[in-house]
Order: structure tokens, then sequence, then C-alpha cells
């Protein structure tokens, strides 16, 4: 099968910049809970940018990893073709789950048992033909601390698929079944779950913290501060400002016309551009304008940058919620004492999706029509075959893309 991946890094070499296409067996069953899908889209994620650009926090990472070359890619959507015996009854216990919501769905497993659907001949052809599916491609160990108390997101022994482990960007990827999510004929539309992932990070971040009704700020609009707008204000945010900063080819003007007015359609009340002195204080005299002086309920960081860290502490109340998901490079002082204990602040650091707390909320949120919202506005701007993935990083590293899928 084709698959873009990248060799692993090794000690005292260089790392090439850019990826790989190359043929690669296909993945087999080879344990009970194996699930292997055939991928409909793969999509691009940041964390790919940075591997493609050999990032070092990314090749410190990828030294870890189980295979070599690494398939690339953890976001995806594609179709189920086979499955071991155990993954089988997970899956059918799954189906059920879905009867409760689809009629048609619960008249297809009337007089039937996860277990007896499990083991027909046919039901592998049913996943197939009837769902979608994607997985949590954060893969967890299950038995440390954190796992036992249900906190899987910051299990120890992560690996990451697509980054430690085989990837998606090929014909098919091999998935633990406890990680698979179903979706029913096309109840959120595949090129929606292609990116499911990433707009797990997003929700996560937002619902970090109490958002309906509350002011908040967006530090960043790339694709994980456009999503964040739209999640925001699909969960009943009052105010959203929104910041980011225009540098070298990304003129002010492109800044406007595309990102910031994306994100006005998404709900946010006011941009601004802080590379412009005029903007950034427009920004800090605007919250506190529109909030009486008090400044805004949360303030989630998109972009990774320190700069953004110190807008924050000027606009965000007494009490409020810093919730951090963009990673920032090398380190910065920070005065604990003002900033945050005698502020009162509660700093969240975000990593991946809460496990499946946060693939349940963002469901709900797309099936309500956030889904259909990201359709309609284009966020998805480019779809191109494997063989094509150079055009798709070149866009996104002219700023001419916001979602991009590669399809095998």
């Amino acid at each position: 099968m084709k698959a873009i991946v990248k060799p692993k890094p090794k000690e005292g070499q260089d790392w090439q910049k850019g990826f790989q296409l190359i043929e690669k067996p296909e993945p087999r069953v080879e344990h009970p809970t194996d699930v292997i899908i055939k991928v409909y889209a793969g999509a691009v994620c940041g964390t790919d940018v940075g591997i493609y650009n050999c990032k070092d926090s990314l090749r410190v990472e990828m030294s870890k990893a189980r295979v070599d070359p690494v398939t690339i890619g953890h976001e995806f959507s594609g179709q189920i073709v086979d499955a071991g015996k155990q993954a089988r009854l997970h899956l059918a216990k799954l189906v059920f789950k879905k009867a409760n919501e689809h009629a048609d769905l619960k008249k297809l497993v009337r007089r039937k048992t996860p277990r007896s659907l499990a083991a027909e001949s046919t039901f592998i052809n049913l996943l197939e033909k009837k769902f979608f599916s994607t997985s949590e491609m954060h893969v967890t160990c299950g038995t440390c601390y954190q796992c036992r108390l249900g906190e899987y997101h910051v299990c120890r022994n992560t690996v990451i698929k697509g980054v430690h482990d085989d990837g998606a960007w090929a014909t098919y990827v091999k998935v633990p079944a406890q990680n698979v999510r179903l979706f029913f004929r096309r109840e959120i539309p595949p090129e929606i779950i292609s990116y499911m992932d990433a707009i797990g990070n997003a929700t996560h971040t937002v619902m970090s913290a109490p958002v309906k009704g509350r002011s908040v700020a967006v530090l960043g609009c790339g694709v994980q501060g456009l999503m964040a707008v739209a999640i925001a204000k699909w969960a009943g945010a009052k105010r959203i400002y929104v910041t980011d900063a225009s540098h070298g080819d990304f003129s002010h003007d492109k800044l406007v016309s595309k990102r910031f007015a994306l994100a006005k359609t998404y709900g946010a009340d006011h941009c601004f551009d802080m590379s412009v002195d005029t903007e950034r204080e427009a920004f800090y005299e605007t919250i506190m304008r529109e909030t009486e002086k008090t400044g805004v309920d949360a303030a989630f960081e998109m972009s990774g940058s320190y700069y953004a860290y110190a807008d924050a502490e000027r606009v965000l109340r007494m009490g409020g919620t810093f919730s951090l998901l963009g990673i920032p490079s090398g380190s910065m002082q920070i005065d604990f004492a003002k900033n945050i204990i005698f502020s009162g602040i509660t700093v969240h650091g975000i990593i991946g999706r809460k496990v499946f707390q946060t693939w349940d909320q963002m469901e709900e949120l797309l099936k309500a029509g956030l889904a259909k919202e990201f359709l309609k506005t284009g966020f998805i701007t480019h779809q191109l075959p494997l063989e094509r993935y150079e055009e798709g990083f070149a866009a996104i590293h002219s700023g001419d893309a916001y979602k991009v899928l590669l399809k095998p």
C-alpha cells in the first residue's frame, strides 16, 4: 500500500526535512483487539507540519518510535474492513449503543445480542457499509496511575500513532478496538470525521472553562484558534475576542481578509492584529471597556507564543481561567505571585482529548450543526491524493490553507 513516511531520527545524523511516499505492507490483525480501517481521508495537523520541518521537540518524540520509517498522520476517517475476535465484540457493543439513537439501526439489530452480532460472518461487511470510523490516536497503557484514575489523556506511557507508531496517511491503518469511534452512515460527514482529533483539541481547551454566558479571549487565529472560536460560540460564549499577528508574507490585509473574516463568521466579536501597535492597544482597551474594567472570564492560548501569555496577563480577570494548547519554544519568566496566586486564576495545560468525554462533547456539537458550518464555510480548503501531499504543505506554509485532507 502507499504510505507517507518519515525515517526515525537517529543521534548524530541529519534528520531530513519533508516526507517520503513509499510502498509498505498492509497492516494485518495480529492481536485479538486489532481493528483494520481502510482510510477515506487523513488530515494535516500542526504536529505533522512540525514533523515535516524537523521541529526539535518532535525529533525527541519520534526518536522513541517503535517502527522505522514511521507512517505519519493521526487525523483520519475510514471504514472498518477487519477486526480481531475481541475487537469484534467491542465493536458490536458500539453498534448497539448507536442503535439507541437510530431507529433503522435498532431495527437491524433487533433480537440480537452484541455477542451474536459479532459472531455473524457478515458483521464486518455491516461495519464497512453502514459506518464511518475514526480513532483516538493516543494509545494508552491502562495500568499507570493516571489511567487507573480515568485520566487517559495524561497516561505517562502514551504511544501516539503517527509519531511513535504507524499512523493513518496510508491506504490502511491499524488501531486498538477500545480507541475506535463509530458514526452511523453520514450522521457526521466523513470529511469532518477526518479531523475530529483536531476538533477535539479545541473542544478540550474551550470546555476546560465555563463559557456559557461568559466572555473569552482566543489568542491565536490559526486552525486551532478558528475552531476554538466556533466551539466557544456554539457553547454559548457571550463575547469572543480574537488575536493573531501578521508577519512576513502573511500581511495584515491577508490576516484580516482570511482568518479574521472567518473568525467573525464563526462568532468572534472583535479581532486584533497584535503586530500593529494601535490594534494591540485597542485589544486591551476594548476588553476593559466592554467588561467594566474586569477582564475576560477565560483566555485560550492557541498559538504557542509567549507574547500571547503576556496579553492574557493583561486581559484575564481575577479568578479567571487560562488554558494553554499552543506549544511554545524555550522558556520565559513568570511572576507567579502577581499573575497567578494574587490573581486567583486557574491554569490548565491542555494535552490531547479527554477519553471519551471530549469526544462525546464534540460529537454533540457537530451533530447540532457545527459540522455543517465547517463544511459551508470552506474550512476544508484542500482535498488531495496522497501523491500530492507537497501541494498541501505548500498551501499551509503560505497561509492559504486551513484544513488539508489527503486521500489514498
